[in-house]
């Protein structure tokens, strides 16, 4: 962990970003060094043994659904800022400049290894996944352009939750730029040095909670559900990788006719469901896909699409 004697010059390099550390004492917010992304790889990947120490007391917090203990432990760790730098306490009052980076933390899931593949697997923008202290959690950093303001900041963390909230265990305080990312223990943390960024801005959650509740009246046409349901099963038999772009897309069309009245939202929902079980692919991750199946065929609605059989 450096503290380097020309930060900015080393921070334009942008081959090498760079942020700062905090001592173990949550208490303590001033930042005590600076440290690279190789730094902050090694440091996840070998911690020091105080910390493997403190790491085996956190899992078993968890495991015991003590979270208060849990909270005062993690409180003894190492942490980061990795989406910003300060100049004196870590607060909004002090950021002098944002990274480029963004945190994304999903809590209480029990399948964080597999989710952690999953995750990283599934979006290239995302250039390094984790498990976190609990065992039971996964983090990830993700690369977004450099803003000059905390609501430009939340802007794209509003975006990526768009893609991100239909999982289990999303934490949206990600959108707060400067709180502490405790040090963690995953000798597997995995890394892509040439992922992508994420550039789509959003807006705040209640403003992209898709909901279209409305009265539908359903014509009673054999024809039109039948042609429906075949579209279901072809797009979704169709997905063999990438599945939520592809669903989302399948979904937000099966929505827009659900809003013309051709088919109930009911029967559609069924036989997407049906389908995202029995797909290859989808299977690894059902409840995530439905999430995202019910959010696209909800935005879907708001826009009627007539059938065309000619």
């Amino acid at each position: 962990m450096d503290n380097p004697n020309n930060l900015q010059s080393l921070f334009r390099d942008q081959s090498k970003i760079v942020f700062q550390y905090f001592s173990g004492n949550i208490k303590k917010s001033y930042p005590i060094g600076w440290i690279t992304i190789d730094q902050f790889i090694k440091a996840n990947r070998e911690p020091k043994q105080q910390s493997l120490e403190l790491f085996k007391k956190i899992a078993y917090c968890e495991s015991r659904g003590d979270m208060e203990t849990k909270a005062k432990l993690k409180a003894m760790l190492y942490s980061f800022t990795p989406c910003i730098l300060v100049n004196g306490s870590r607060s909004y009052k002090n950021i002098t400049e944002f990274t480029g980076l963004l945190v994304l933390d999903f809590d209480h899931i029990h399948n964080a290894p597999e989710f952690k593949e999953f995750l990283f697997g599934e979006y290239n923008f995302i250039f390094l996944c984790w498990i976190s202290p609990s065992r039971r959690g996964v983090k990830a950093l993700v690369k977004i352009p450099i803003v000059t303001s905390t609501d430009e900041f939340k802007s794209y963390f509003y975006g990526i939750a768009e893609t991100m909230e239909q999982y289990n265990g999303f934490d949206g305080t990600g959108q707060n730029c400067v709180l502490p990312l405790f040090q963690s223990n995953d000798k597997d943390i995995l890394y892509r040095p040439d992922s992508t960024t994420w550039t789509t801005k959003g807006f705040k959650a209640n403003s992209f909670d898709a909901s279209h509740a409305c009265t539908i009246k359903v014509e009673s046409n054999e024809r039109f559900v039948k042609a429906i349901l075949k579209m279901i099963d072809s797009s979704i038999d169709k997905i063999t990788g990438d599945g939520h772009p592809q669903l989302r897309s399948s979904c937000l069309a099966i929505g827009g006719y659900i809003a013309n009245g051709y088919i109930d939202q009911g029967t559609a929902l069924r036989q997407i469901d049906y389908k995202i079980e029995s797909n290859h692919y989808l299977r690894k991750g059902i409840s995530g896909y439905k999430k995202t199946a019910r959010w696209a065929i909800n935005w879907g609605m708001s826009k009627p699409i007539k059938l065309n059989f000619d």
